[in-house]
């Protein structure tokens, strides 16, 4: 952005009244453009997920993650390790909000009873987010999240995995990235229903 010289205009009411509407226009003309916003596949179809009798109730609680994984940000991992985001898009709420909505649908779906944290719930599934991002040097998303089930009413461990999903990502452009990260996560959500299943 170019500099903004305010010229002097004596002091008085209406010249510092014009400058500052000087100064807000340049500012306006120099703001970056907005970011395209996205969302998960089915993160916001958790009302019309279809429920099940099977087994009991599973809270689902808001998978743990570091930034920049724990923001709105698309994350891309570079050849060396590096991470960066994508500068145009954005996800439509921090990610791992998205990704405990986008669980609770497929769990569902699955067959079985998930909600959200609140509910009186007789198994409780937490999780870290590990990984979330575009691989660019193997043009590939990836997505790994870290799983435990445990009894709500004790704590009592039935379970903990880890699952992976990956999908093809040639490109890096908005709408490109989020169907290779739907793709990834959908591939991790498919095997962590199965397991979930078998346990409760």
């Amino acid at each position: 952005m170019g500099k903004t010289t305010l010229k002097s205009t004596g002091g008085t009411g209406e010249g510092a009244a014009a400058a500052l509407a000087v100064l807000i226009l340049a500012l306006a003309g120099c703001s970056a453009a907005p970011r395209e916003t996205f969302d998960l596949s089915g993160a916001s179809q958790v009302a019309g997920a279809r429920l099940s009798e099977r087994g009991g109730t599973v809270e689902v609680a808001e998978p743990v993650a570091l930034q920049p994984v724990a923001s709105d940000r698309l994350v891309i991992r570079g050849a060396a390790g590096d991470l960066s985001v994508l500068a145009d898009a954005q996800w439509a709420d921090r990610l791992p909000r998205l990704v405990e909505a986008r669980l609770i649908t497929r769990l569902r779906a699955g067959g079985v009873d998930a909600t959200f944290p609140g509910a009186l719930a007789p198994y409780r599934l937490t999780s870290d987010l590990r990984r979330f991002e575009i691989d660019s040097a193997r043009e590939i998303a990836v997505v790994e999240i870290a799983v435990r089930l445990s009894s709500a009413s004790n704590g009592a461990r039935r379970g903990e995995a880890v699952f992976v999903g990956e999908a093809p990502a040639p490109h890096t452009l908005g709408p490109d990235a989020v169907r290779a990260f739907d793709a990834a996560l959908d591939q991790a959500s498919a095997r962590l229903v199965a397991w979930t299943r078998a346990r409760i």
